[in-house]
């Protein structure tokens, strides 16, 4: 049998993720019950994997099988959907435009850009926000995880949207010291506006 490789895994991951968030956006735009349910289990479910059961369905419910961990811990993958999920779910509450958009323009160093733009009066042009500079030195989940909810609280404020299935699979990446330095990358590459072919935009055979 062929080993999966890092980057399938990643854009099975990248698919999932969006796939299914779109899904419970739609229901909560809708003003379906179930959207604002969802919503609501995700902020409550806490940092772990899995620890909450009213999340079950929404986090392993047809989660890919090269996702899904085979120890007592939570895969790499389970973290990363985890972790997007429940950063979705806090920005997504009370707004009534899709905080869910895909593609590259609404990557995560974009979608910084933007915020740093949206609040030009109290921040000077082209330094990095202290959070997302923490972030990016970040070595640890519970790191990357604390400054990111910083973060995608203030794009909540300013309604800035962002792309989840790319942010999973960069968290994906953060996790793993030979490709962390390739998400940094892909970040000051989009804060900056500089144009990037970056893996989540390429077809494998």
């Amino acid at each position: 049998m062929t080993a999966i490789s890092t980057t399938s895994r990643r854009q099975v991951l990248e698919q999932f993720v969006s796939s299914r968030i779109s899904r419970i956006q739609k229901a909560y735009l809708d003003g379906r019950p179930e959207g604002s349910a969802g919503l609501a289990e995700l902020r409550k479910s806490g940092d772990t994997p899995g620890a909450s059961p009213a999340t079950w369905a929404i986090e392993f419910e047809g989660l890919p099988d090269e996702l899904v961990g085979k120890t007592d811990e939570p895969s790499p993958g389970e973290r990363a959907a985890h972790l997007a999920f429940t950063l979705y779910a806090t920005h997504q509450q009370s707004q009534g435009q899709p905080m869910h958009r895909t593609g590259r323009e609404h990557n995560f160093g974009a979608a910084v850009a933007r915020l740093q733009a949206a609040r030009s009066d109290t921040a000077p042009t082209g330094q990095l926000p202290s959070r997302f500079s923490a972030l990016g030195t970040a070595s640890t989940m519970d790191e990357i995880a604390h400054y990111m909810r910083q973060l995608i609280n203030l794009l909540r404020s300013e309604e800035i949207p962002l792309d989840y299935g790319r942010l999973a699979g960069q968290i994906y990446r953060l996790q793993n010291p030979a490709t962390a330095d390739a998400v940094r990358l892909e970040w000051g590459r989009g804060f900056a506006g500089t144009p990037s072919n970056q893996p989540s935009d390429k077809k494998e055979d």
